[in-house]
């Protein structure tokens, strides 16, 4: 299973309402994972809700310009992800989500008949 992850690199303190607005974590969790440089969030690659709240955080620390960066992790495999294959990787598995819910519907409709 793939997964990814978000880590703080620098203090967040002006930060941390819109993170637990988005992540839906406690304050002092928030405080304790950039403190530690532990992730803020993991998210599955494959789960379009979890990548899509993701992408929102990711904006928002854009917008307040903060220090982060985003990791990619298969089985025992851990590499930093760039930016722009982030928003790429989301965006291939939003049309992957839709693809599915095409065939769902192809498949339901043919059960129809």
């Amino acid at each position: 299973m793939t997964t990814i992850s978000l880590v703080l690199q620098t203090e967040g303190n002006s930060l941390l309402m819109m993170i637990k607005r988005i992540t839906g974590l406690p304050l002092s969790d928030i405080k304790s994972r950039i403190q530690n440089k532990e992730p803020l969030m993991v998210v599955d690659y494959l789960k379009n809700d979890e990548m899509e709240k993701m992408r929102a955080l990711v904006l928002e620390l854009l917008k307040n310009k903060a220090n982060f960066k985003v990791y990619e992790h298969n089985d025992d495999e851990m590499e930093e992800l760039p930016l722009e294959h982030f928003m790429n990787s989301f965006e291939l598995s939003r049309q992957i989500a839709e693809e599915r819910e095409r065939m769902d519907e192809l498949l339901f409709d043919d059960d129809e008949d």
